[in-house]
């Protein structure tokens, strides 16, 4: 930690800043593994009971992007 002024009470105020981005990044990463289990689940039952595949690799990526995106950026700049 780098103090910029003389004054102590900056190191409180470090502390609590990044106690709050470590808390906006867990709620990010818990979002977006809890979301990926539903798209991960029907490749897993294809590799298990060899069902056919639902949809391509393509196509999943291209709904994790725009059904996951927006919300963990929303969380990850949530205020504390």
């Amino acid at each position: 930690m780098i103090l910029l002024n003389d004054d102590f009470s900056s190191i409180v105020l470090g502390i609590e800043e990044g106690r709050k981005i470590y808390d906006n990044i867990k709620k990010s990463i818990c979002y977006a593994l809890t979301s990926q289990v539903g798209q991960m689940l029907p490749f897993i039952a294809f590799i298990i009971f060899q069902i056919p595949a639902p949809l391509t690799s393509v196509l999943v990526l291209y709904i994790s992007i725009g059904t996951d995106l927006i919300p963990a950026i929303a969380l990850a700049y949530e205020p504390g």
